[in-house]
C-alpha cells in the first residue's frame, strides 16, 4: 500500500482495496481476469503509479 497508515487487504486473484487516512484517499481495483495473488503487478503498478501522484 502507499504507507504504514494504510489499511485495507488483497483480495482472490490479485485484486486490491485499501484506504489511507492520512493521505485523505482510498484505492479499489478488482478485474474480470482471476490471476496473480498478494503482489499481482498488475495492481502493484497502479499502487506504483498511485504513491507517485502523491509524491
Amino acid at each position: 500500500m502507499i504507507g504504514p497508515n494504510s489499511f485495507g487487504h488483497t483480495g482472490r486473484g490479485g485484486s486490491l482495496g485499501f484506504a489511507d487516512a492520512k493521505h485523505g484517499i482510498a484505492f479499489g481495483y478488482a478485474m474480470n481476469n482471476i490471476t496473480g495473488g498478494p503482489n499481482d503487478v498488475r495492481a502493484m503498478s497502479l499502487v506504483n503509479a498511485l504513491r507517485k501522484s502523491l509524491a
